[in-house]
């Protein structure tokens, strides 16, 4: 009896004309701050922000018939540092890849072009990653492991897939290893690595970019860096203890409460309170937060909602959820990232925020050259190619009581695992 598969052979195969993106690509804060006027061109040298810690004068009561009218003082400046840290992006191919996919003939889109103009997103959302850490290098804690997958504590949309990662057991601890990210499942809050995971590698483990020295403030400064209400570390490598409560930034802490508008009120009067009531650091700012915080706010106002059903025209019933989340919150925008820390909103006054750059993303070019020749084990060149990005640069804030953040909110039920 005749079956189709006697003709498979004639058989035309359709492929679809476009190659849909299943991974994460997210650089909201990195677009915010990489140019503009807060942009400086630095060399290899620390560069110095200014900042005035004590006003001068020395105000006193006195009396005008031949009294003493005292000693003065001048306003007290002190400065801070700031140092380009390097990153890359190592893209490579292999000659069969290029030539099977080089024409409209062969394959949808060349696998060379689509991996080199990719590359470009891929180093954003690196850096995006490294804006929302403690200046580390730390992108997430280990949670508890299961074969080669992670679940981690936070929140698995700072990692990406190819991502070579670096186990500590602490700062300034063991490093156990690295490994490869293969998959991200951003919902569970897992990592699924290519192959096995560093052998030892445990709960409350630190996750490090690939390259991380593993020691506080060696990598890229990111909000959780500056934005501290702490008399402890470091900001702009000045000790925060040499001037107790000026280096601190505004901050309410929610003990595991949903937010509130009173809590939003509450921040912004503790910002006036650092900087006085009419201070332009209220105004201007942005929030900053994930989705969970992003859906609170929003269940917020759901909460109050009141329809009067018998009052409506038409046949539906009143549609209770808007098309998109509120991108408002005290009348200030609000600036989502998957990369934010769930649990966390910043108040981010954007024109305080800067770049020192000392080499902008670009490809590593030797003598005109930007693609290089892998070699093979024996000496001979290997039909691969190898192409970087790099870039050198690090993000100031120079003024720490330019902003605030409430931190230890709930998470709504189904986020980040």
């Amino acid at each position: 009896m005749p079956s189709n598969q006697q003709t498979i052979a004639y058989q035309l195969e359709k492929v679809a004309p476009d190659a849909e993106t299943l991974f994460v690509r997210d650089y909201t804060f990195f677009d915010k701050i990489q140019k503009g006027k807060n942009l400086q061109r630095i060399s290899s040298r620390a560069m110095r922000l200014p900042l005035n810690i004590l006003p001068g004068g020395s105000p006193s009561q006195i009396n005008p018939d031949g009294g003493p009218m005292g000693r003065g003082s001048a306003i007290y400046a002190d400065y801070g540092q700031i140092t380009s840290v390097y990153f890359d992006t190592a893209l490579e191919w292999t000659a069969l890849m290029d030539a099977s996919t080089d024409s409209k003939d062969k394959a949808i889109e060349s696998s060379v072009k689509t991996t080199l103009t990719g590359g470009i997103d891929t180093m954003r959302t690196f850096i995006e990653s490294l804006l929302n850490t403690d200046g580390s290098g730390t992108l997430d804690t280990v949670s508890s492991v299961s074969g080669n997958t992670i679940t981690v504590a936070t929140n698995a949309n700072q990692f990406k897939g190819n991502w070579q990662i670096d186990v500590w057991s602490s700062l300034g601890g063991t490093k156990r290893g690295t490994f490869t990210v293969f998959t991200v499942d951003g919902i569970a809050n897992q990592i699924t690595a290519t192959g096995a995971l560093p052998a030892g590698t445990t709960a409350n483990d630190l996750l490090l970019v690939h390259g991380a020295p593993g020691i506080a403030n060696s990598s890229l400064a990111g909000i959780e860096t500056y934005q501290v209400d702490s008399n402890t570390g470091m900001f702009l490598q000045l000790p925060r203890s040499s001037y107790p409560g000026m280096l601190k930034t505004p901050h309410v802490a929610a003990g595991n409460s949903p937010i509130t508008p009173q809590m939003v009120r509450l921040l912004q009067a503790r910002m006036r309170m650092q900087a006085g009531i009419e201070t332009p650091n209220v105004e201007g700012g942005t929030w900053h937060m994930n989705q969970d915080q992003e859906s609170a706010w929003e269940n917020v106002g759901l909460v109050v909602s009141t329809v009067i059903q018998n009052q409506l025209g038409g046949s539906a019933s009143e549609d209770m959820l808007k098309r998109n989340a509120p991108n408002r919150m005290g009348d200030l925008p609000i600036l989502c990232s998957l990369n934010a820390q769930p649990g966390r909103i910043d108040l981010l006054c954007l024109k305080h925020w800067g770049r020192a750059e000392t080499q902008k993303i670009g490809p590593y070019e030797v003598g005109g050259q930007t693609v290089f020749p892998a070699y093979g084990s024996d000496g001979s060149v290997a039909t691969s190619s190898l192409s970087y990005l790099w870039c050198g640069f690090n993000v100031y804030l120079d003024n720490p009581r330019a902003g605030g953040y409430i931190d230890g909110l709930l998470l709504p039920s189904g986020f980040n695992g």
